[in-house]
């Protein structure tokens, strides 16, 4: 049992070595490994987000349909890098709200709101306090709203309401703008 034929494998023991060290360069290549496919992912992704084409709304049929009800809508004199993304209309018994929500050009959602309600139908935030803005010399109420902000005033016996994101309240003024000159 105990004796060891010619064909058996000897088992011999090499001096242990030290682990290679590493250099600079070899850690610098391995970071580059990994560093250079998440460079292309992020250069790529914000490629494809850059050109964003958008669906445009057609607003005639609610605009129409709301001067056929009593509401004097305002259609804001916008450049064409504007677009009017969606639009809705509620004519309820006791007042009318058309919404038009509009894609700016640097990105941001906006909406603007004409009622014949109260403004505070739009957003509860919105009574009556709120800090004075002018902008297309027109006086606007501003209010903070847990998503950004709203401005609201009274033009042509109409409520407009304007509102935007955080990341679109900068455009506020260049909608109040047009809203302005849309009268």
């Amino acid at each position: 049992m105990g004796s060891m034929s010619s064909n058996d494998p000897k088992v011999t023991g090499e001096p242990t070595r030290r682990p290679k060290q590493r250099r600079m360069r070899d850690m610098a290549m391995s970071m580059a490994v990994l560093l250079v496919p998440l460079g292309i992912f992020f250069a790529l992704w914000d490629w494809a987000s850059e050109d964003r084409q958008v669906s445009v709304a057609d607003t005639s049929e609610d605009y129409l349909t709301a001067e056929s009800l009593g509401l004097e809508v305002i259609r804001p004199d916008l450049s064409e890098d504007w677009k009017p993304i969606s639009s809705a209309l509620d004519a309820g018994e006791e007042s009318i709200m058309l919404r038009t929500g509009w894609y700016s050009p640097d990105g941001g959602g906006l909406q603007l709101v004409q009622t014949t309600g109260d403004p505070s139908e739009v957003y509860e935030q919105i009574d009556g306090g709120g800090r004075e803005v002018e902008a297309g010399g027109v006086l606007w109420s501003a209010y903070d709203t847990d998503d950004g902000e709203a401005w609201a005033t009274e033009l042509a016996g109409t409520n407009v309401v304007l509102t935007a994101d955080a990341d679109g309240a900068a455009e506020l003024p260049e909608l109040a703008e047009g809203v302005a000159a849309g009268l």
